[in-house]
């Protein structure tokens, strides 16, 4: 119990209660602020799509895999991730990251000759950066969380995700307005390099305190402190046995599935469907401020359920919703509907999804894999994920060319499947010890 004095006192260390809270919240702020890197980059990338089409003269072919070339990088970068998460301290893992990320965001600005081969390779540092964050952040938030508020505290990483997209198509419109040259994309991309340096700081920071005074994160009311529980096993475990196969198989559909809800498709390409709608660049600029707007918006409201109702509630919702709207969707590109119901579509779509599958994902993957494996696991899962979305990403600019909106039938097609797969397979996670798929 704690002394009435209300101070907690382990051997040689004393520390207010009111202090650490403090330090805990602290913790879990700076362990999220990766997503927020990441979210700007999806949203810079977005607002630079076309300045970037008409830099270097870019056909559908050769579009898509340029824009995708970042999220190859995510793979790699999600997979050495894994393989060092289980040896390293999370926090100097997400530290390496944001100077990685850093250092190629203003590579990103130079002026360099052959310019797009060096663009393609600060794009592909940048990617790898993203791929550890997708790794090392949910785990770092999932450790310092207490089993009742595990959910809320990891969601905050996809809080932060949402409020980077805002900022980048905020930051976006601004530069577009007193910049309308070619050179957008630099200041959109460049950019993402001072969020990534003020993270770096952060978190050397916050290791350094948590290396004096190891802590964990524990609802204010209870006054308790722990010391910090890290996943620890005196050998690497193999990730690909009979044993983990239940976990590996969860990872890997809520992976794909996320990423077959056509999500980054209409992220990345929002401005080029908007604009081929009928919706003029600078209004459609406007627009994607307001979509991300109301996309952060619900993820805040997907954090505050995600405890309450569970895990499976909130995908299902999302994936009905989502299977509609992208119903909608694929009805209204062929058929020239009025611009106005582009845009109720992409909004409603994106609440349905910041609600459901942009708050759950990376809860979810954080929680599926036991001691020893956890690090090996989530990469595995952060690869697969970044895998699909690279594909997508690739090919959509050839298919929408070619087939206008057909692919949107496809993606409503896979969430009702999801609405199958998880009634019947998918444990619900919440109040649940992480890694507990293997004695269930």
């Amino acid at each position: 119990m704690a002394p009435k004095d209300g101070t907690i006192e382990n051997g040689c260390w004393r520390i207010e209660v009111d202090q650490l809270n403090k330090r805990l919240l602290g913790a879990a702020f700076t362990g999220s602020l990766g997503g927020f890197v990441f979210g700007y980059d999806l949203g810079a990338l977005s607002s630079a799509t076309q300045s970037l089409r008409s830099q270097f003269d870019l056909s559908p072919a050769a579009f898509g895999p340029t824009i995708s070339f970042s999220i190859w990088g995510t793979v790699l970068g999600s997979l050495l991730a894994g393989r060092l998460a289980d040896g390293v301290k999370r926090g100097h893992l997400i530290a390496g990251c944001s100077l990685l990320y850093a250092i190629a965001g203003i590579g990103t600005t130079l002026p360099t000759r052959p310019e797009w081969p060096i663009f393609l390779t600060m794009r592909f540092l940048c990617g790898m950066a993203i791929g550890g964050f997708t790794v090392g952040c949910p785990l770092y938030l999932s450790e310092l969380a207490p089993v009742a508020l595990r959910g809320r505290v990891v969601s905050l990483f996809q809080i932060q995700v949402g409020l980077g997209v805002v900022v980048a198509f905020s930051a976006g419109l601004i530069f577009t307005h007193f910049k309308p040259t070619g050179d957008t994309w630099r200041l959109c991309l460049g950019t993402g390099a001072i969020p990534a340096a003020v993270l770096c700081l952060l978190m050397l920071f916050q290791s350094r305190r948590e290396s004096n005074v190891p802590i964990r994160l524990i609802p204010s009311s209870l006054s308790i402190a722990r010391r910090t529980v890290r996943d620890k096993s005196p050998h690497h475990e193999p990730l690909f046995r009979r044993s983990n196969a239940r976990p590996i198989l969860l990872a890997t559909s809520i992976a794909i599935f996320n990423q077959l809800s056509g999500v980054n498709i209409l992220l990345l390409y929002m401005l080029d469907i908007l604009t081929s709608a009928g919706i003029g660049f600078a209004l459609g600029h406007r627009y994607t401020v307001l979509i991300s707007c109301l996309g952060l918006a619900m993820t805040l409201l997907g954090m505050v359920y995600v405890d309450r109702w569970g895990r499976k509630p909130l995908l299902l919702i999302g994936c009905a919703g989502m299977a509609v709207c992208l119903l909608c969707l694929g009805l209204a590109i062929p058929h020239r509907f009025a611009p106005f119901l582009y845009l109720l579509i992409l909004i409603v779509y994106n609440v349905f999804f910041a609600f459901s599958q942009g708050t759950v994902v990376w809860v979810y993957l954080s929680e599926l894999f036991p001691p020893g494996i956890r690090g090996a696991g989530q990469g595995y899962g952060a690869s697969v994920h970044w895998i699909t979305n690279a594909v997508l990403v690739s090919i959509f600019p050839v298919i929408q060319h070619a087939s206008s909106g057909d692919i949107f039938y496809f993606f409503a097609l896979m969430m009702v499947l999801q609405i199958g797969v998880i009634l019947r397979w998918y444990p619900e996670t919440r109040g649940t010890s992480l890694g507990s798929l293997l004695g269930r």
